[in-house]
């Protein structure tokens, strides 16, 4: 019996264990093996990094799933917009019709300063910050305005991701910590600034401080991001390097090599690292191409595609061993407007929250296009009261809220021009600006002119923020200059004229292409004769003035300008004493304008048109013409009356980069009474032929004249005007 129920028992625990095998079994067979997640790691590089499109559009080709992105510097700008769900043919479209090189310079287009800024424009060798009552050098050539312009344009549908692991594909970006030198994984924040923060090259863009770290480009520290791939989730890595290896012996043969390599060598041993944790690794061949290669987009993306489909193969048989099919990368979508009901402004310290809302333009509630916005804060950065200006986009219950950052010009500057020309020999120009001094939104000026015309200036000028563009400025001016005075061909005196002055002025000041306003100056005039004739009176004289004034300048360069317009036209009246009478009225045009015939080929053509009333004009407001600069075939300031006609037309062509010749032909003269009589015997003609170009130091110009009066006349000149 006990047999019996032995043998009983056994088969209910056999057939209980038959059980629990089959339904484990089972189980298992149900279960899916583990999903592996690819990771995607793209080295910075410069330029080179656009290769790092072409092996994009290979995993796109082989179906290859991307679930992670990790990038530094080049590689994160492509690496996050391809995570934010750009494709590769989208962002070789980029790549083609973004002008790269302009990134690396937040010069403000001339034609968009503001006019108070291009009377300085094309005067100054160099400028250099001053810092608690010291001068220095720059932290960086380029704030980055342009480059978080373009980042911030591009990346609008995810301003409001915070974590960029909720994007599309999660992304990563290094940087470097400038104080401790160790990388910095960036993958939460705002995602412009990360991305900025990682491409910071040190020396060229200023560093970005996030999270109260000062960051520079994450290629100093961590160039090839594989690491950051893995910590994101991969499983499978594959990486693409496109930086420089170490230079060989050759190519050590100069002190900036050499220091270049000395720099290199942590990265290069990071770089070793990095490469051994691929599991794939792309090397495309980068022979021939630098950092800078940012015209040879198409190479350089044609490059990367090469490197990749040699491994083609390998990709395919990844994409094939994960028996899932590629995420759908579903092309970003274009916002072409945004509502925006409300806007503020972080970062004003010194500068008047009424500056930039009148800078803007914008009156909320309002629809605005990406177009719209970027020119809205395009003008608060061309104020020049701010190193850079940026902004955000913040969804709210009532639309967006636009956030505007400003980092406002912490520092004062100190500029300096020299300048030689055979009329009017050696001059030292010497410039320190203040802004914020007294008054938010204003700029304080002071400028010494040295040599033989000795100036001393000061500027006080300030955007009032009652409507854009409007302002006050106020100058003080003491000048001492020569007068030669002329008949015929004969000098018959030389004045040394020293002239006081101060002055008022009111009007759109801050407008980018035209100055319209009002303004009362005051003026000493004393004179002292160097040689003169005895009959020749040389009174001093006491008197202000009301007068109005108009300046358009629309030109695009000061220098060598190839299109554009420089209008100027004043009228004045100038009175005895405040109450007194009238003393004389004056009134003034002079337009030059410059037509592009061909690329290379310019037009010019200058109208110089004075009249004058009343017998008591003072000796400094005559016209004067005669100069390279003024009219050429005379020698400066031969012709001098109360009324002035005189007409110039020319070319200029670019005889090869940035080398001009310049054909002028004119004609005119002064008189002692208006008249509109096209008589040429009235008129004195001149020619001139001028070769230039310009240099570190300002143009360098030689110019060979002849007209009606001189058979022949030279005149050098090397170094900016003014």
């Amino acid at each position: 019996m006990a047999v019996v129920m032995f043998k009983a028992g056994s088969k209910k625990i056999f057939v209980l264990g038959a059980l629990f095998l089959l339904l484990a079994a089972a189980v298992t067979a149900q279960e899916k093996p583990p999903r592996l997640r690819v990771g995607l790691a793209l080295s910075g590089g410069g330029a080179k990094g656009f290769a790092h499109i072409g092996v994009l559009k290979v995993l796109e080709e082989a179906g290859l799933p991307v679930d992670c992105i990790a990038g530094t510097s080049m590689g994160s700008v492509i690496g996050g917009l391809y995570a934010i769900g750009y494709t590769a043919d989208s962002l070789a479209a980029l790549a083609q019709q973004e002008n790269w090189s302009d990134f690396f310079n937040d010069a403000i287009n001339r034609r968009d300063l503001p006019m108070e800024e291009k009377n300085w424009d094309g005067r100054y060798i160099a400028g250099f910050p001053i810092r608690q009552h010291n001068v220095q050098l720059p932290a960086g050539l380029v704030a980055g305005q342009k480059i978080s312009a373009l980042l911030a344009r591009l990346t609008w549908p995810v301003h409001h991701v915070s974590d960029f692991k909720e994007l599309p594909i999660p992304f990563a970006c290094v940087a470097t910590d400038l104080e401790t030198g160790a990388a910095v994984t960036l993958d939460h924040g705002f995602l412009p600034e990360a991305l900025r923060a990682s491409m910071a090259i040190p020396t060229v863009f200023t560093p970005v401080r996030l999270d109260n770290r000062l960051l520079v480009d994450g290629g100093l520290a961590r160039n090839f991001p594989v690491e950051d791939a893995l910590h994101l989730g991969a499983d499978i890595v594959i990486g693409v390097d496109v930086g420089a290896p170490l230079a060989t012996a050759e190519k050590l043969n100069s002190l900036l090599s050499i220091i270049d390599q000395a720099m290199s060598f942590y990265p290069a041993a990071e770089n070793i690292k990095q490469r051994r944790l691929c599991n794939i690794l792309i090397t495309p061949d980068m022979a021939g191409f630098t950092a800078t290669s940012f015209d040879r987009v198409d190479s350089l993306i044609e490059r990367g595609e090469r490197a990749a489909r040699r491994l083609l193969p390998q990709l395919t048989a990844l994409a094939d061993s994960l028996k899932r099919p590629a995420r759908p990368h579903v092309a970003i979508a274009p916002i072409d407007s945004i509502y925006i009901h409300a806007f503020t402004i972080h970062g004003l310290h010194d500068v008047s929250q009424r500056l930039v809302m009148a800078e803007l333009g914008l009156t909320v509630p309002l629809w605005v296009t990406a177009a719209e916005l970027e020119n809205a804060i395009n003008r608060v950065y061309r104020s020049q009261f701010f190193e850079r200006v940026t902004y955000r986009l913040a969804p709210s219950a009532q639309g967006t809220q636009l956030l505007v950052d400003v980092i406002e010009k912490s520092t004062d500057v100190f500029r300096f021009g020299l300048r030689y020309d055979s009329s009017s020999k050696a001059a030292l120009l010497l410039n320190t600006t203040f802004r914020n001094r007294a008054e938010h939104g204003s700029v304080l000026l002071f400028e010494l002119k040295l040599g033989d015309q000795l100036q001393a200036e000061g500027h006080y000028f300030i955007h009032l923020g009652l409507r854009p563009r409007l302002g006050f400025r106020g100058r003080a001016n003491y000048s001492r200059s020569t007068i030669e005075l002329y008949e015929q061909r004969q000098r018959i005196a030389s004045l040394r004229l020293s002239a006081t002055a101060l002055e008022a002025f009111f009007g759109s000041i801050f407008s980018n292409a035209l100055v319209s306003g009002f303004g009362i100056k005051g003026e000493i005039d004393q004179f002292a004769a160097n040689i003169a004739p005895p009959a020749l009176q040389t009174d001093d004289q006491k008197f202000f003035s009301l007068f109005g004034a108009l300046w358009i300048d629309t030109l695009d360069r000061a220098v060598f300008p190839s299109r554009g317009h420089s209008v100027f036209y004043k009228s004045e009246a100038g009175y005895h004493q405040i109450g007194g009478g009238l003393k004389f009225v004056r009134h003034y045009l002079d337009w030059a304008g410059f037509f592009a015939v061909q690329a290379r080929l310019s037009l010019l053509t200058r109208l110089q048109l004075g009249n004058a009333h009343k017998r008591d004009l003072p000796l400094p407001y005559q016209f004067f013409l005669g100069g390279a600069d003024s009219f050429v075939g005379l020698r400066p300031q031969e012709l001098t009356g109360k009324n002035l006609q005189a007409l110039q037309l020319g070319l200029q062509y670019e005889i090869a980069p940035r080398r001009f010749m310049l054909w002028r032909w004119n004609l005119g003269n002064t008189f002692d009474k208006w008249q509109l009589r096209f008589n040429r015997r009235r008129f004195v003609t001149g020619a001139g032929l001028t070769l230039g170009a310009p240099t570190l130091i300002g143009p360098l110009e030689l110019t060979l004249m002849t007209g009606s009066r001189h058979r022949i006349l030279a005149n050098f000149n090397i170094g900016y005007k003014f």
